[in-house]
């Protein structure tokens, strides 16, 4: 079994299964040295409008490529390539419909949301947190993309969006990793292979509705930051019942997507009029960056004691952050027991940094992810731990005055649940972090 193979389940099964039928292409590493150049970067462009295709845009990231074997990403591909990229739509729309809500849907398209009994997922924004959002209402929860809050059923996941939708011919294929339920699509800079497909003859919907066949429709709420100057496409669609609304948030610069199914035409506006734009999400985490124009994965003040000591904290708020964009991506919270093991697993941890494999990076390779841990204890303002997992060096939890070792005890936790994981690594890391 692959390295890859092992950590397929942290992915979610978003890419591995498509790995797993990609016919890889040789890759050349330069020379003899044991750092790696630039890599060959493939870029996905001028999809503005087909919202389940893609993760939210962010500026582009060039990756320096190790050794094929030391870097966790798309079997074959030998390293992670550029994040995807929007050209952007332009435009306010008007509503179209191109078919009666009433009509049958006999494409085999899934059941609306309506009649979906499942129970809400572990880690999601159930929490009424320590902010001034109000309770969500009865049945729903919170969930945060960016510095962007809005209200969601309790049984919609987080979830990572198919990186491919115009390759998957039919469901269950190689390329088929779209969600089973409704969810909230991750921020994510998960690895893209360069391939075209040409799959999207039998897309007999509007091309604002995406690439992902009909078949394997589910409700969704993408968030997209498309980057200075560019547009996305708004207004409200239908087909077959199904509406899609994607308005702008906040100071513009925020686009939401919203996906519901027939007869759930009432989810579709209460997700979009509990759109708002916030500091901080339920949890307690900085929509903002707090290491925004500063060392990416280091405090910028030292504590005057570490965060790791003293009583038993009352939770942990688990914060992951882009420096493109300097905002928050996605996070969770973890309570009682669970938030006491993880303090005492990263405090037991060695006293020095790693894993790390310096020989597999160039220098100055971007970190395009990093984790804060939020301690709170009760009666006082939380502390914070910071997580390096990226590129080849330098790993480890930072309290501010030490830095602890990544041990599969302390990582694997913080990594445990969406919308929270890795989407690239080098191996050594994958393989303490990832279980």
């Amino acid at each position: 079994m692959s390295d890859f193979e092992r950590e397929e389940r942290a992915f979610r099964a978003a890419l591995a299964r498509a790995a797993d039928g990609f016919e890889p292409r040789k890759l050349a590493i330069p020379g003899a040295s044991d750092a790696s150049g630039p890599s060959e970067v493939s870029d996905k462009t001028g999809q503005a409008e087909q919202a389940e295709e893609k993760a939210p845009v962010r500026r582009r990231t060039t990756w320096i490529l190790a050794a094929a074997a030391a870097v966790l990403a798309v079997v074959g591909l030998g390293g992670v390539v550029a994040n995807l990229q929007t050209s952007g739509g332009g435009g306010e729309s008007t509503a179209a419909s191109d078919a009666s809500g009433d009509e049958d849907r006999s494409g085999g398209a899934p059941k609306a949301l309506a009649e979906s009994g499942e129970a809400a997922p572990e880690g999601t924004y159930t929490n009424r947190g320590r902010t001034d959002l109000p309770a969500p209402a009865d049945g729903n929860r919170w969930a945060v993309r960016y510095d962007i809050a809005f209200q969601v059923p309790e049984e919609w996941a987080d979830a990572t969006a198919p990186a491919l939708p115009e390759c998957i011919a039919k469901p269950g294929d190689q390329w088929d990793s779209v969600p089973r339920t409704p969810y909230v699509a991750n921020i994510t800079n998960q690895p893209v292979p360069s391939i075209a497909c040409n799959e999207t003859e039998d897309r007999d919907f509007p091309p604002q509705f995406g690439k992902v066949p009909f078949a394997l429709w589910q409700p969704y709420v993408l968030i997209e930051k498309p980057g200075k100057g560019a547009t996305l496409q708004t207004g409200s669609w239908e087909h077959e019942g199904w509406l899609l609304t994607r308005v702008q948030v906040g100071d513009g610069d925020a686009y939401a997507t919203i996906l519901t199914g027939p007869g759930d035409e009432r989810v579709n506006q209460e997700i979009k009029g509990s759109l708002r734009t916030v500091a901080k999400d339920p949890y307690g985490c900085e929509t903002a960056s707090p290491l925004a124009g500063g060392d990416p994965v280091r405090p910028k003040t030292d504590p005057s004691a570490s965060p790791l000591e003293g009583d038993a904290p009352e939770s942990i708020a688990i914060c992951r952050y882009e420096p493109s964009s300097a905002s928050l991506t996605g996070s969770r919270e973890i309570t009682g027991s669970d938030a006491a093991g993880l303090v005492e697993a990263i405090g037991s941890a060695p006293a020095r940094s790693g894993p790390n494999t310096p020989q597999n990076c160039a220098a100055g390779q971007p970190v395009t992810a990093y984790v804060i841990l939020r301690i709170f204890r009760d009666g006082g303002e939380p502390g914070d731990v910071y997580v390096n997992y990226e590129n080849c060096d330098e790993h480890g939890f930072y309290d501010g005055i030490t830095v602890h070792e990544l041990t599969a005890a302390a990582c694997r936790p913080v990594f445990a649940e969406e919308p929270v994981t890795i989407y690239s690594a080098q191996g050594a890391v994958a393989k303490v972090c990832l279980s």
